[in-house]
Order: C-alpha cells, then structure tokens, then sequence
C-alpha cells in the first residue's frame, strides 16, 4: 500500500471492515511507521471517546468553544481539498491529527465531568496508558524529523515536540540543539517557541540564555531577549550588557538589550 492508501484504510481498520490479507498488509506497516502509528491511536482514541459518552446533549458554552477551537486550526491553513474523503487528502495530515485531538479531549472531557458529577471514580488506567503511547510515538516522530536535512521537516518536528506534555530528555536536548545550531532562522525562532513552554525546566532558561549570545540572526536574539524578560530570568543579564554595549551588535537587538535592562531593572 501507498501512504495515502495507508492513511485511507485507517477507518476500515478500525472498523474491522479489512479483509484478512488487508488486515496484515496494514498491520505489517503499521509496525514500521511511527506516523501512521500516531495517527491510528489518535482516531482509535477519539472512536473510544465517543462511544463512552452519554447521549446528551452538551452545554452551549461548551460547544461554542469546541467549534471555536476548529475555525481557529481551519483559518490557521489551507483550505480543505473539496471531494472525496478530504480528513485523508495529502497535506492536510496535520489539520486532522489537530482535530482529531481537539476531538478526543473534547469526548474524554465530558465524559470525565459526566462522571464527577454522578460522584462516581472514573477507570483512567486505559486513558493514561494510552496518553503515554501517543506522547512516546510523538517524541519519536518529533526527533526523526529533527534529524532531517530539510528545514520543512525540521519544522514540522518542532511543532511535534511541542505537543509533547512532558518531554523526555532526548526531545529536550533536541530542542535546545535546534535553537542554538540549527541553520534555519524560523526553525530557530520555532523552537524557542516551543521551549518556553517547557521554561519550567532550569535547563531550558539556562539554554535560552546561552543562545542568545551564539546567534547570528537579529530576529533571533530579539525573540531571545522578550522571552528572558517574560520569565524574568536574572541569569540573562549579563549577556544583556553585553548586547546593550558592544558595538557590532545590531542597533535593534542593542535598543531591545537596553529596554530588557530597564524593564527587569538588572
């Protein structure tokens, strides 16, 4: 099977509906790929979602919300190929593993406070085991395509790791690597965006600090200096003078060092 052929049988999978010699032919690949591993376990979690939900109707707030979340993924990319099963069409793999999750913590959600409510303790073995599953099969996706030489790949790979909850030290590493070595000014400025929201982490600040006296790209160091002023980091004020007097520092990055200083009060 194709990829695309690959990713097209995943419901009948699911479903069951696969002949025997289909059924092996999919499973074979599925063992091998750790994409099409994701993308099963993530619509296998939202099929589960759904069918341990009451038949009730949920809030409007809560719907609002929900149909919110999916215009902002939506107007965030191209539009959706018209015809066919369009969720499967290539290049929209990342709009439906968004909606996909959207969809599985909606269910889960409900479900969870459904039984609060009723003061009943919900199972969450299964559910946790799963989560784990979908993380690990995330980190692994995140590091190959962070391995890659293209930088579309690499993007693509920081904005797996960014999905991760609680990254292992590999991702991190990874991570940490791409926004200090990667050769690629937007692949640089996404790591560091998805760093800061693991800026919980003493390596990560310490990391960030770092980086900003290695970088060559004004955007860089600027996006740099705004993120240590957001978290307040003490340790960065050294590399903050530096930038704020140095004469062949950039006349942006230098004005954006001195408001830094000025704002933290260093």
């Amino acid at each position: 099977m194709t990829s695309e052929e690959l990713k097209q049988s995943i419901p009948e999978y699911l479903a069951g509906r696969l002949s025997a010699d289909e059924a092996r032919s999919f499973e074979a690949a599925l063992s091998s790929n750790a994409e099409l591993q994701i993308e099963v376990e993530e619509l296998r979690a939202a099929w589960q979602g759904l069918g341990l939900i009451p038949q009730a109707e949920p809030s409007a707030a809560m719907r609002a919300r929900f149909y919110q979340r999916l215009h902002d993924i939506d107007s965030g990319r191209s539009p959706v190929v018209r015809g066919g099963f369009a969720w499967w069409k290539p290049g929209l793999s990342g709009l439906v593993r968004q909606i996909t999750i959207v969809l599985a913590l909606f269910c889960v959600g409900m479900y969870v406070g459904r039984l609060t409510m009723s003061q009943r303790a919900p199972s969450s073995g299964d559910t946790a085991q799963l989560q784990g599953q979908i993380q690990n099969l995330r980190e692994t996706v995140a590091l190959s395509l962070l391995d890659r030489q293209s930088a579309t790949s690499r993007l693509e790979g920081v904005a797996w790791g960014s999905q991760v909850a609680h990254p292992n030290q590999d991702l991190l590493s990874a991570l940490i690597g791409t926004l200090q070595r990667d050769p690629n000014t937007n692949v640089r400025l996404a790591a560091l965006d998805a760093l800061e929201k693991f800026s919980n982490e003493a390596p990560v600040r310490q990391a960030m600090v770092g980086a900003l006296a290695n970088q060559d790209s004004p955007l860089v160091q600027i996006a740099l200096i705004d993120a240590l002023v957001h978290l307040r980091e003490k340790d960065a004020a050294g590399e903050f003078r530096k930038l704020s007097t140095e004469a062949d520092t950039n006349a942006a990055v230098r004005q954006r060092a001195q408001w830094a200083l000025k704002t933290l009060r260093f």
